[in-house]
């Protein structure tokens, strides 16, 4: 392993720790209408955007994206631990297990073709984490209403957003938006896909 490899490995291992540990801070102090955001799926694939952008090579990304998202998991179980004295159930850790395996896979990828792809793979990538935020305020406002109406609407304002925001040129940042539209039936097989195997895993 390169020693350029191996800091990128460790950037996603310390990244992961920190948010899975915010994640359960948030849970804890964050006011009662903003709770979904910390129980979100939205903001750890966006750690392993950040991560894959940050690597060198595809595959590298996709491992550190997957790493980050695993040791996300780690964070938030062992402060968990930590604070109450009980840790992860089987279920939840194949449900999320499985779930940071995909995200990595797929989004870290995402974020290394944002960074040195074509216009048209940087517009791809920045349109599939825009469709992951904007699916999630969909799904956050028609199943957890009206308790999670302010975090669904955040994820919306992010999901608009970020095409404009992670786009270089008017170019990219229109193709962006072009294809959040095609990744919002992605986004919605994958958080179909994550409910049904959670009802799964819930029987283990």
């Amino acid at each position: 392993m390169s020693r350029e490899a191996g800091r990128t490995l460790v950037v996603a291992v310390v990244a992961g720790l920190v948010v899975g540990a915010f994640t359960q801070l948030g849970q804890r102090f964050l006011p009662d209408a903003l709770q979904p955001v910390t129980n979100s799926i939205s903001p750890w694939v966006s750690l392993s955007f950040a991560v894959g952008a940050v690597s060198r090579r595809p595959l590298l990304a996709a491992v550190g994206g997957w790493l980050s998202l695993i040791f996300a998991l780690v964070g938030y179980y062992a402060l968990v631990e930590a604070q109450y004295g009980y840790g992860a159930s089987t279920s939840s850790l194949v449900l999320w297990g499985a779930a940071s395996l995909l995200g990595g896979l797929v989004f870290g990828p995402a974020g290394w073709f944002w960074r040195n792809g074509s216009t048209v793979q940087h517009a791809i990538a920045a349109g599939l984490l825009a469709a992951a935020f904007v699916a999630e305020s969909a799904y956050l406002f028609v199943v957890l209403q009206p308790e999670a109406r302010p975090a669904a609407a955040l994820f919306q304002v992010i999901g608009l957003a970020l095409p404009a925001l992670l786009g270089s040129s008017w170019s990219q940042r229109r193709l962006a938006y072009v294809a959040v539209l095609p990744s919002l039936g992605l986004a919605a097989l994958g958080y179909s896909c994550l409910l049904i195997f959670g009802s799964v895993a819930a029987g283990l």
